[in-house]
């Protein structure tokens, strides 16, 4: 006769059990997929207007926070000789960056999360806090909107400076390896996704306004990785003249 205690591992008929918990890859993905947020069906996702309108609002939000932060990076001077000059431009960028996610968070977080990074919505996706058809309309959102902030900001530079104002793009130093860039760029997203999870964590005691401190996580990642980058002229822009 059974014990009470063995009675809990008898399987109910018609069944399947998996004692030691081993699944396969696939089964292991269907099961995390079925996680996922369920509310809504992914047809009622996508025939539902606030869905839409989320999606619209990364999109703008995204635009001006390309238009707005990469706008603080354009070298419509020549670049600063001295180190002390080279500093302060560091920081305005660092600065520009925070205040505007600060600002576009409190503003459109209320419709959309305010998410603006594919880095922060795939996080969300992975801590099942947002659906796949949620987090890949976002993702291509934020992609337009970049791209047309991008072209936004080229529009408004003068013509004869295009070439050396930068648009903000950047690319590894002198002496900084991909992996060393890559692992710089990802710290930084870290400290982003730490702070906007832990903004999000219903169980965390109030400590003071959300949309600031994820804006000086920006900040802070800027700071970081500014000076491990150059800006440059990305090859992609000599197209928009044609």
């Amino acid at each position: 006769m059974a014990s009470p205690t063995d009675l809990y591992s008898i399987p109910e008929a018609g069944k399947l059990t998996n004692p030691n918990n081993v699944y396969s890859p696939v089964e292991a993905m269907r099961r995390y997929m079925e996680s996922l947020p369920q509310d809504l069906t992914l047809k009622e996702e996508l025939t539902d207007q606030h869905f839409w309108k989320a999606v619209r609002t990364e999109f703008l939000a995204t635009l001006l926070l390309t238009v707005l932060g990469c706008g603080s990076c354009l070298r419509w001077k020549a670049p600063p000789s001295d180190q002390i000059t080279a500093s302060a431009v560091e920081l305005r960028v660092a600065l520009a960056f925070g205040l505007a996610v600060a600002t576009l968070v409190q503003c459109m977080g209320q419709v959309s999360g305010g998410h603006m990074n594919p880095a922060v919505t795939v996080a969300l996706l992975v801590t099942r806090h947002i659906s796949v058809a949620r987090s890949a309309a976002y993702v291509l959102a934020q992609c337009l909107g970049g791209l047309a902030g991008a072209g936004i900001l080229y529009g408004l530079t003068p013509q004869g400076q295009r070439l050396s104002a930068g648009l903000g793009a950047t690319e590894p130093a002198d002496g900084v390896a991909a992996s060393e860039a890559f692992g710089i760029e990802f710290m930084a997203s870290v400290v982003v996704v730490i702070t906007v999870l832990s903004n999000m964590d219903p169980q965390r005691t109030e400590m003071g306004c959300k949309s600031l401190s994820i804006g000086f996580s920006y900040v802070v990642g800027h700071l970081l990785a500014v000076s491990k980058s150059l800006f440059a002229f990305l090859q992609i822009l000599d197209y928009l003249k044609c």
